[in-house]
């Protein structure tokens, strides 16, 4: 028998709560005939509660980067994934429960769908040795990684390996060079939804 395309009808009499109030048939690809669903992500991005935001600088011998990050209370939890990259050596610690920070350059995040106006509520500065470097009072280590030529030169937790950070907390990304000149970019992006139960 020739495969319909208009596959919907084999799931005649099921229905898949698309809202509070309402319920619509599930999709099927005629070619490959799975379900038609987008991943979470672009789910959030179409929706327009997807963000980025991160620092961009030259480093010469022994300067630090640093950007800060403060996640918002409420019944949000911010679901957030990054990379750094490196053009030469240096070390890299992400600082978790940060007291308070001085210093810094206000940085906007991004959102990503560029036709939503929806902003986000996490609070970003920047900032690196000789401008406006941001000073961390407190905070525990809870990644760090050490980055070297012909090794290791990112620093990453991508889609499926990212962080959910703690609600109403400041955290702090450092970058230390090492001896040589230095290009290093932070690129993080994120978005919120309800808080789950683990």
């Amino acid at each position: 028998m020739e495969f319909d395309p208009n596959a919907e009808k084999y799931f005649k009499g099921i229905l898949l709560k698309t809202g509070d109030d309402t319920y619509q048939t599930p999709r099927m690809d005629a070619s490959t005939r799975t379900l038609i669903t987008i991943g979470d992500l672009h789910h959030e991005l179409i929706e327009g509660k997807y963000w980025r935001s991160g620092m961009n600088f030259s480093l010469s011998s022994g300067q630090v980067a640093t950007f800060a990050f403060t996640t918002p209370t409420g019944s949000k939890e911010v679901h957030i994934t990054w990379t750094l990259d490196s053009s030469a050596d240096g070390t890299f610690v992400l600082l978790e429960d940060v007291t308070s920070f001085a210093g810094g350059v206000s940085v906007t995040p991004l959102n990503q769908n560029r036709r939503s106006s929806i902003t986000s509520q996490v609070v970003c500065l920047s900032g690196m040795t000789g401008a406006d470097l941001i000073t961390p009072t407190g905070g525990t280590t809870i990644l760090s990684a050490v980055l070297y030529a012909g090794k290791k030169m990112a620093v990453n937790r991508e889609a499926g390996e990212g962080f959910i950070f703690k609600k109403g907390s400041n955290y702090l990304f450092r970058y230390t060079n090492g001896t040589n000149a230095n290009v290093i970019q932070l690129s993080c992006e994120w978005h919120s939804h309800e808080e789950m139960q683990p």
